[in-house]
């Protein structure tokens, strides 16, 4: 699938901003779909994935959030919602009264295990269109853009 192609009157700064937000939109759109059985959001997702990883530690809501790719994205609402679900607990931080702490569940890390079983089923959306070397290439080339 191409989303553009070069034109005279189009300058290829232009062109890649325009491609790249076509394909963001269609991978987002993608990702929202595979998680829909899942009753998961991408950043809901994001947040599971990023406690799963370490799923021996706890983190603050702060790091929670840095660890997102929409830094703007409000963590607490999220982690509330995920809480709700019992994928993750949060507890009061034992070294900030303020602040609070949370790690994910058996029951989350049981469905991030059920999700990552069919995963190739999104990787495929990229596989298809995309060959491995492609994407190594890829990712080199957006591994410099941030």
């Amino acid at each position: 699938m191409r989303f553009a192609s070069a034109s005279q009157d189009t300058d290829p700064y232009t062109l890649l901003r325009h491609n790249l937000l076509q394909s963001c939109s269609w991978l987002s759109n993608g990702i929202r779909q595979f998680l829909q059985p899942f009753d998961l959001t991408p950043k809901q997702y994001a947040i599971l994935r990023f406690l799963a990883e370490q799923e021996d530690r706890s983190f603050s809501i702060l790091e929670v959030r840095r660890s997102l790719a929409d830094k703007m994205s409000d963590a607490s609402r999220l982690i509330e919602r995920l809480e709700k679900k019992q994928l993750l607990q949060k507890t009061p931080s034992q070294v900030d009264r303020r602040s609070n702490q949370v790690r994910i569940t058996p029951k989350g890390l049981q469905l991030f295990e059920r999700i990552g079983k069919t995963r190739n089923r999104l990787d495929h959306l990229i596989s298809e269109r995309l060959t491995p070397e492609e994407v190594e290439q890829l990712n080199e080339l957006l591994g410099r853009l941030h």
